[in-house]
Formats: C-alpha cells, sequence, structure tokens
C-alpha cells in the first residue's frame, strides 16, 4: 500500500489523461517502487510489482497490443500471443486504494451508469470515459462469473473503436462442452496472433512456452496450498488477496512461476506461528480501501488460512495441446455454471484447510456473489462451519459502515471463542 500512497501523495493533485500516458510518471512509479522506504511483506510481492508495473507502463505507452480480459481470461493465451493482458477490474481496485474511486464511480453515474451496478465496473467506466485507462486492441471477456464484463467492455468497445470478444463457457456436465469452448479460444489466439504477426507455428510454440510456465508455477502454488493448511501458516488472507492479480494476469510468465517459488521458499523459511489462531476462510474479495476489518480479526487471534479466489483449481496442461487445456482450465473452474457448484467447492475447501468459521463478502452489486451468499453459508453451515456475511462495497468506500461491520464481527469472533 506504501507505494501507491506514495504515488497519489505525489500526482493526485495534477492527475490528468496526459499523465498517467506519459513516460515521465511511469519513471517516478519505477523509481518509488525500488525506494527501500516500499518494503513489501513478502520478498514474492516486489517481483509481482516489477512485473504488473512493467507491464502496465507498455500498456499506457502503447508499446505492444494491448488486450483487456476480465477474471476468468487465461492469462496463458494473451501471453503466449506476446500481447499485454490489462485486466481492468484490477485497475480498479488500485484506485480504489489510492482512494480515488468516488471521482470515477460518479463520472460513470453522470453518463448514465446504474448506480445498482457493480462498483469495480462503475470506476473502470468512469477511468475510461475520461481518458485514464490505456487504449485497448482487443477486449476479450469470458461470459463467467458474471455478466458485467462482457456489458462494460461493450461500452468500451464503441468508446475506443476496438473489437470486442466474448468467450462463451458451456454450462458444465455438456460432453461436447469443452470442444466448443477450446474452437472459441482457438479463434481468439489467431485473432492475437495477428496483431503480433504470428504464423501458426510461432502461435503454437508461443502458448506451448507460455503453459509450460504455467505448469512449472502451478506447482509452486499447489505447495503453498499444502503450506497454508498447516497450523497457523505465516501467510495471512489479507496478504494474499493481494496474489489475486498475480493468479489472473501472470500466469504463463517468468514473473509468475518466480512469484509462487519465491513466496514458496519464504514460507517454509519461516515456518509456522503455532496452533493458537482461529481458522477462517474470506469468500469474495475484500474492501482494497480499508483494513479495519484485518485489524480486528488480528486483535481477536482470527487468521485467513484461505481464501476463494487464490486458489488453483485446474490440473497441469498439454503443451501440445493447448486449447483443449485451456477449455478445461476455463471451464472446470468453481465460478463457471450453477452456484451449487461453487458452494460444494467452497465446502470442500472448509474441510481441507480444517476451518473454524468463515466470512462472506457481500459486494455491493455483485449478482453472482450476493445472490449466492445464502446457498454458500448453508453449505458450509451442513459442515458445521459458522458463516457470517458482511454487506459492503470492495471498491466504494462511502457504501462501508465501519462501525456496523466491526460490531458484526466482533460478535462473530466472540462466538467461535
Amino acid at each position: 500500500m506504501s507505494l501507491v500512497e506514495d504515488v497519489r501523495d505525489r500526482f493526485t493533485g495534477r492527475l490528468t489523461p496526459a499523465t498517467v500516458h506519459s513516460k515521465v510518471f511511469w519513471k517516478a512509479v519505477e523509481s518509488l517502487a525500488r525506494s527501500p522506504l516500499n518494503r513489501p511483506q513478502w520478498k514474492a510481492d516486489r517481483v509481482s510489482l516489477t512485473y504488473f508495473i512493467k507491464s502496465t507502463r507498455e500498456a499506457y505507452l502503447g508499446r505492444g497490443p494491448v488486450v483487456w480480459c476480465n477474471l476468468l481470461v487465461p492469462s496463458e493465451l494473451v501471453i503466449g500471443m506476446d500481447c499485454i493482458p490489462f485486466y481492468p477490474e484490477m485497475a480498479a481496485a488500485v484506485v480504489a486504494s489510492a482512494g480515488l474511486a468516488p471521482r470515477f464511480i460518479d463520472r460513470a453515474t453522470e453518463v448514465g451508469f446504474s448506480q445498482d451496478a457493480c462498483s469495480y465496473h462503475r470506476c473502470m467506466l468512469g477511468c475510461a470515459v475520461d481518458g485514464f485507462m490505456p487504449r485497448p486492441d482487443l477486449l476479450l471477456a469470458v461470459n463467467y462469473p458474471c455478466d458485467s464484463a462482457p456489458l462494460s467492455f461493450s461500452y468500451v468497445s464503441d468508446l475506443y473503436g476496438a473489437p470486442e470478444m466474448v468467450l462463451d463457457v458451456p454450462l458444465p456436465g455438456r460432453e461436447e462442452g469443452n470442444a466448443l469452448l477450446a474452437a472459441e479460444l482457438e479463434e481468439a489466439a489467431r485473432v492475437l496472433s495477428g496483431f503480433s504477426g504470428y504464423n501458426d507455428s510461432r502461435m503454437r510454440k508461443g502458448l506451448a512456452e507460455a503453459i509450460e510456465l504455467s505448469n512449472q508455477t502451478l506447482a509452486y502454488l499447489h505447495e503453498i496450498e499444502e503450506l497454508r493448511k498447516r497450523d497457523d501458516c505465516t501467510l495471512d488472507g489479507k496478504d494474499a488477496m493481494g496474489g489475486i492479480s498475480v493468479l489472473s494476469g501472470s500466469m504463463g510468465s517468468r514473473a509468475g512461476k518466480d512469484y509462487y517459488r519465491l513466496l514458496c521458499e519464504e514460507l517454509k523459511q519461516r515456518g509456522c506461528a503455532g496452533e493458537d489462531a482461529i481458522r477462517l476462510m474470506w469468500m469474495h474479495l475484500k474492501p482494497w480501501y480499508s483494513q479495519g476489518l484485518f485489524d480486528t480479526l488480528e486483535r481477536y487471534g482470527a487468521r485467513l488460512v484461505c481464501e476463494e479466489y487464490t486458489h488453483s483449481c485446474w490440473e497441469p496442461m498439454d503443451p501440445r495441446d493447448p486449447f483443449t487445456s485451456l477449455a478445461a482450465k476455463v471451464g472446470g473452474h468453481f465460478l463457471v455454471g450453477p452456484v451449487e457448484r461453487r458452494a460444494s467447492y467452497l465446502a470442500s475447501l472448509a474441510e481441507e484447510y480444517r476451518l473454524e468459521g468463515a466470512i462472506h463478502f457481500n459486494h455491493w452489486g455483485c449478482r453472482q456473489s450476493c445472490g449466492g451468499a445464502q446457498l454458500v453459508k448453508q453449505a458450509l453451515q451442513e459442515k458445521g462451519i459458522p458463516t457470517l456475511i458482511l454487506d459492503g462495497d470492495c471498491v466504494d468506500e462511502r457504501e462501508y459502515q465501519e462501525g456496523q461491520i466491526s460490531t458484526r464481527l466482533e460478535a462473530f469472533l466472540e462466538s467461535l471463542r
């Protein structure tokens, strides 16, 4: 957070679209990131920070084909084609952590977007309308976990005059589903290879290299997941949730592999803190502007030992059959299909991680998450896991009631003692 605060303090007063598209701005960001005062919690964090600053800089300066993606677009597909993946939902989280989200959310409202819509997307759309986003060459969306991304990307497609592609994932259980999705992914790859000037042979080589790196990364991630099942692993959820961007946006890159390798090594070196913590799971995402919730958890001796969105839920892929493999990765995600699939997956995590409780953060405007919260709670309670549902907003701090949420959280934690 210190880097975001430094950038905010230096640039907020004179932040314009020209600023964020300038070389001077990105040189300043890189300089602040290298500063000894910017001390990340984990050594691996410096790897991910360097990677995402570089990738974002290249996108804003137009130094390669820029592909806007939502959460479930496999980054191996984009990275393997030597394009720059840009995840605007993650950009909205950074904007929120800098305290700038209300400005852009209000801008989206001014141009007609509903206040009931997801604030990740309203923030992103406000940024795009005012020229604060990198110009896309392609907008590539998966129709899960929600329809906000395809709809938002459609608007941005018109705004920038850039093409949009939507990967329509078939419902689970359909025999022909994986082949249909594989064909869609191949079509997307050919569009991306056109931006990069790749022929068929170079396209397949790029995908094979990205998938091989992804497989190596997955092995380290599996090790980390096993380490976190131990008693009071030193990696807490408030830090682990920062890795969502790594899991979504850097699989298939060397930086992604280095991040998980270093994190795995450091977890082994630090060992475990003991057996006394209350073991909790966090579901959906966290508010990016406030740490009050996590201060309360720490005060009550509770630790987030797992989170919904930081897990691998796919098997190693075959570099020789990239599209079938990527289709299996996307289609096999627990967020694809009916909410019962998500609930069952989270209940299985509860058993694996020996949970004593779970917290579901209901992000305002997220139909997928809020709509399934009660079914998820029921599935966990059937496993004997007390579950707290908290209502708030991950991006718009004006919709976050600190006092009310803290009171409910404290009462929940008291009940677990």
